[in-house]
């Protein structure tokens, strides 16, 4: 659950960047704003991952097929 808080967290900051970054008065501006959220979109992305491996069952036995389950992705 405190991956989740956490994800919750880090998406409103990846919000708060892409607002920057449309709304930015310069080039420069948005350029960091833009890396920002970029960053914030990573750590997001990380967050899901983790709590989607933490809930998953662990495999006892390798049967010969590798189907790995489909991750949480934001786009």
């Amino acid at each position: 659950m405190t991956t989740l808080l956490s994800a919750s967290y880090a998406l409103r900051r990846q919000k708060i960047a892409v607002e920057r970054t449309l709304y930015a008065r310069s080039a420069e501006e948005s350029l960091l704003a833009a890396r920002w959220a970029s960053a914030w979109h990573k750590l997001v992305q990380r967050k899901l991952d983790q709590d989607l491996a933490a809930r998953l069952p662990a495999r006892p036995e390798f049967d010969g097929f590798l189907i790995e389950p489909p991750s949480r992705v934001l786009h």
